[in-house]
């Protein structure tokens, strides 16, 4: 079907926007120097050739590192799907020792390295299939002493300051299996703004993402005020977040560049869009596994999961867009919801790999 595309937060409205997808959160947007859209939140997976711009990855054999590519790269927000069960939130009574508790969680690095960059389109492939990262496991349990504020009454300042001490936490879960793959780390920053703000990935409007270009996040203190199943929920922020690390995570392991680039490749819009589909329900699995691993110290309960559930299911693409068989670049909130089990039913990376999975389970 004809693919549509529905404000993020908001209700269904009946005009599609250009290219038919979702804007922001899960999007990708181009660089005010890119000759495609300049300045503006591009998705995911639009036209053919809409990220055809930058030098393509050589075929195998020919070297080319990708780093006008790179520079195409520019948001990838989202909130995804999480089905929170009862077996497998970590037992608040269990004596088990917090793990990577000595590690020394390092702060925001405002100037990281750079993105690991694959060289050709066969190396692309391996990366989103057979990468390292995928045979590490998430520590569990994981303390996180950054308890559940009330974002919608917090200032900017309580909350650009909760958020960065959350990320604190997603470095401490996240920081082995990665370090682990022989991949490199980074504390990203967490900036809070009103209605717009201005990064290197171009304007943001009400919004949460993470820009690739200087690879750190942002949040507009009007999204959880917006969102339809934040209510009285007071995880909201925390899925949030792990979602947007997630898109870090694929950063630094080099995914969300070859996925970027193969979608581009194949030139062919279904396909661009399912493989923004993986990419964005990869990000889920990783924020529901980060959640399993700190539910002891956050005290999460089961009174706790249904709102954490309603938070994926209010971002699916047929739920935004009213249409139930809708084709868009993020998942139906089925597939949301099922990645999202994925990550609470273990600790191993590998059961987020979604560039193997079938078809079916990534619409």
């Amino acid at each position: 079907m004809a693919a549509v595309t529905q404000p993020q937060w908001g209700p269904p409205t009946p005009a599609p926007r250009q290219g038919g997808q979702q804007p922001a959160w899960g999007g990708f947007s181009q660089p005010a120097r890119s000759s495609f859209q300049p300045g503006g939140f591009a998705p995911y997976g639009q036209a053919p050739g809409q990220f055809g711009g930058p030098a393509p990855i050589a075929p195998a054999g020919r070297s080319n590192p990708l780093r006008k590519l790179l520079g195409a790269l520019i948001i990838l927000a989202v909130v995804a799907s999480v089905g929170l069960v009862v077996a497998l939130v970590a037992n608040p009574t269990s004596q088990a020792a917090y793990q990577n508790d000595n590690y020394k969680v390092p702060p925001p690095d405002k100037n990281p390295p750079e993105l690991p960059l694959p060289k050709t389109y066969g190396e692309a492939e391996k990366l989103i299939e057979d990468n390292p990262f995928y045979d590490q496991k998430a520590p569990i349990p994981v303390r996180c002493e950054e308890g559940p504020i009330d974002v919608t009454e917090a200032s900017d300042a309580e909350l650009e300051t909760h958020l960065n001490n959350l990320m604190e936490c997603l470095v401490r879960v996240w920081q082995p299996p990665v370090e682990g793959a022989n991949w490199q780390i980074v504390r990203p920053s967490v900036t809070v703004y009103g209605e717009k703000v201005q990064t290197k990935c171009g304007e943001a409007g009400i919004n949460a993402s993470y820009c690739a270009a200087d690879q750190q996040v942002y949040f507009s203190n009007q999204l959880v005020r917006l969102l339809p199943a934040a209510g009285d929920n007071k995880w909201v922020a925390y899925v949030i977040m792990a979602h947007e690390f997630g898109h870090a995570i694929q950063a630094r392991t080099g995914i969300l560049i070859s996925a970027h680039a193969l979608g581009a490749e194949a030139k062919d819009e279904k396909k661009q869009l399912e493989m923004s589909r993986r990419t964005e329900v990869q990000a889920d699995c990783l924020s529901s596994m980060f959640l399993r691993s700190v539910s002891r110290s956050l005290e999460i309960q089961q009174s706790d999961l249904e709102g954490i559930e309603a938070t994926y299911r209010a971002i699916g693409d047929d739920t935004l867009s009213g249409k139930k068989n809708v084709v868009g670049n993020h998942g139906l909130a089925r597939s949301r919801l099922y990645w999202g089990n994925q990550g609470l039913g273990t600790s191993d990376v590998g059961t987020c790999n979604t560039y193997i999975a079938d078809a079916k389970l990534v619409r």
